[in-house]
């Protein structure tokens, strides 16, 4: 299987990698890269039903690590900067955007799947 992301995705998972601060690191464990989608213009029925797994499991992670991210928003001693609330809001955000990018490419390739059946 090949990987194929739109560059919006690799552009979500590598503002991702780059915002997620240390400290942040610290309390929220840093989502992995996003796992590889069948290409389905030649994938059979088991690698597609892999990829629907690996991007189930894929989107859990990011949402553990959003929910992380907003808790810690929310349980930040009174003196947390402004700046580093933030840049967890954006960590946060950008979690979102990589779940909704990967279900895009796997949506892309069901699609191709689908029609050559």
């Amino acid at each position: 299987m090949r990987n194929l992301v739109p560059g919006g995705a690799i552009a979500v998972v590598v503002l991702l990698t780059l915002f997620v601060g240390s400290a942040a690191q610290a309390a929220c464990a840093s989502p992995p890269r996003a796992p590889q989608m069948p290409q389905g213009a030649s994938a059979g029925d088991e690698d597609m039903k892999e990829g629907r797994v690996r991007l189930q499991k894929y989107v859990d992670i990011l949402q553990t690590y959003q929910k992380c991210m907003e808790d810690q928003i929310k349980d930040a001693p009174p003196n947390t900067k402004p700046e580093l609330k933030q840049e967890w809001q954006a960590n946060a955000d950008l979690a979102v955007d990589a779940a909704h990018e990967i279900a895009d490419v796997y949506a892309i390739q069901l699609r191709a799947f689908k029609a050559r059946q």
